[in-house]
Parts: C-alpha cells; sequence; structure tokens
C-alpha cells in the first residue's frame, strides 16, 4: 500500500518551518524592517496553512504554533525598531 501525506499535513509542517524561520531571522538580522516584513509575510502564510490544516486537529495544532512563531518574529522586528 502506498504512503500518501495530507494537505493538512504538509500545511503543518510548513506553517512550523515557515515560523521557526520568521522567528530565527528575527533574531539574527541587523534591519528590523526585514524582519517585520518577513514575520508579516510568515502570519499570512501561516493564517493560510491554518485554514488548509483545520480538518486535522494534529496539524491544526503545528500551524498555529507556527503562527504564534510568525507573530514573535514580527514582534521582535516591532521591538527593534522603536528601542535602536
Amino acid at each position: 500500500m502506498p504512503h500518501t501525506t495530507s494537505l493538512p499535513k504538509i500545511a503543518g509542517y510548513a506553517s512550523i518551518f515557515i515560523g521557526v524561520l520568521s522567528a530565527a531571522f528575527s533574531f539574527v538580522t541587523n534591519s528590523p524592517e526585514a524582519a517585520m516584513y518577513l514575520g508579516g509575510g510568515a502570519v499570512i502564510a501561516c493564517l493560510i496553512s491554518g485554514v488548509i490544516a483545520r480538518k486535522n486537529i494534529d496539524e491544526l495544532q503545528m500551524a498555529v504554533a507556527g503562527l504564534f512563531l510568525s507573530i514573535v518574529g514580527c514582534a521582535v522586528g516591532a521591538w527593534q525598531v522603536y528601542n535602536f
């Protein structure tokens, strides 16, 4: 029997990956504007992934975790803009 991966599972993993990249980039970069732009784009991508992943609770939890990390990335960028 062939192993197939469902779209909600891919969306959940994509969301967590995007969120981790966004948060990591915001802590490493010297450009707070770039961190905010990337964080904002990641929030939108994670929201779309959440809509796709809503069919399964496990994948939805991963999508929400990615959304949270994207918001953290955006918040770190905003903090850097207003404190530096």
